[in-house]
C-alpha cells in the first residue's frame, strides 16, 4: 500500500470517527428515546406525552375527531389544533382543555363549521393533522402530532 495514500486518508478517518460520536446511529437513538405510541384494539392511538394520556379516534361517521385527555393534573395548559385541506383550501380549528376539568376530558372537533346549531361538513379532506401541545407543571412544552387519514 502506498504510504502517501494512508497519510492522506487519516484526516478523513478522524472526521468520520468524530462525527460518529457526535451523531448516534438510529439504533442508538431508539434506545435513548422511550416508545411513545401504542395501538389499541379499537384502532385508536394512545400516546403518553410525559404522563398526559391522549387518545385520538374518528367519530363513527368520520366527519369528526374525538380526542380524550387524561391525567391533566401534571399540566398547566393543553392546546390542540386541527388542520386539513378541503377543496383546495386549508381549514382549521383550535381549542384548549382546562387542566382543572373532569378527568378524563373529551373534545370533538369536526371537519367543517357549525353556526346556530347547524353544521356544514367538508368533503374531500386530505392532509389531516391534529397537533396537541402540552405545557407541563415543570414548564416543559411537549407537542405531539397525529396524522389523520380521513
Amino acid at each position: 500500500m502506498n504510504p502517501m495514500r494512508i497519510k492522506n486518508s487519516f484526516p478523513l478517518l478522524a472526521v468520520f470517527i468524530s462525527l460518529w460520536f457526535i451523531f448516534p446511529s438510529a439504533a442508538q437513538a431508539k434506545r435513548l428515546l422511550p416508545q411513545a405510541k401504542a395501538k389499541t384494539t379499537s384502532g385508536a392511538t394512545t400516546v403518553n406525552t410525559n404522563r398526559i394520556g391522549i387518545k385520538v379516534k374518528f367519530r363513527s361517521d368520520r366527519k369528526a375527531v374525538i380526542a380524550t385527555f387524561s391525567n391533566l393534573s401534571v399540566a398547566t395548559k393543553v392546546d390542540y389544533f386541527l388542520s386539513y385541506s378541503a377543496r383546495g383550501t386549508t381549514q382549521g380549528a383550535s381549542g384548549s382543555v382546562s387542566t382543572t376539568a373532569e378527568d378524563p376530558t373529551t373534545r370533538e372537533v369536526i371537519f367543517g363549521t357549525c353556526s346556530h346549531g347547524v353544521c356544514r361538513y367538508d368533503s374531500g379532506i386530505t392532509n389531516g393533522k391534529l397537533v396537541v401541545t402540552t405545557t407541563l407543571t415543570s414548564g416543559k412544552k411537549v407537542a405531539k402530532t397525529f396524522r389523520l387519514k380521513v
